[in-house]
């Protein structure tokens, strides 16, 4: 009987480490899109999301796995931010760095930028910390 009752355990003890592995690979499987698609069911303001980036900012060395452009028109016309994708954490750190340091580029002074895991997101600094904010909980509960 003991036996048995050894072998139930291991059995289930098995089956949990398994299912915590699954639902880990599940959770890193995540895409930009599916962020995207997130964001608009929270009723958060996102169009036109593309899969490039301007040349002229000069990130296209810069070690991310995929990128989507979005645009947020309340803000103005042409006016967002960008969604990242990361393998490197490294990588992933300089570019938040980047954005976050004002004054340190022209292009993007006084950026909004979140960092979760391998997620970067940056948004222009039109946007208010109220409504970042907003966006970086969406992100928070994935």
């Amino acid at each position: 009987m003991r036996k048995y009752i050894g072998l139930v355990f291991l059995l289930g003890l098995i089956l949990c480490i398994t299912a915590a592995c699954s639902s880990r690979e599940s959770e890193s499987a995540i895409t930009l899109d599916d962020i995207v698609t997130k964001f608009r069911e929270a009723g958060l303001e996102v169009e036109a999301p593309t899969e490039s980036i301007s040349e002229e900012h000069g990130f296209t060395n810069l070690g991310f796995k995929d990128v989507r452009h979005i645009l947020v028109p309340a803000l103005g016309e042409g006016e967002g931010g960008y969604l990242f994708l990361f393998e490197d954490k490294t990588d992933l750190e300089k570019l938040k760095d980047f954005y976050e340091e004002p004054g340190k580029s022209t292009l993007m002074p006084n950026s909004h930028a979140y960092a979760q895991d391998n997620i970067l997101l940056q948004m222009s600094d039109q946007m208010s910390q109220t409504e970042f904010d907003r966006y970086v909980e969406v992100i928070k509960d994935l």
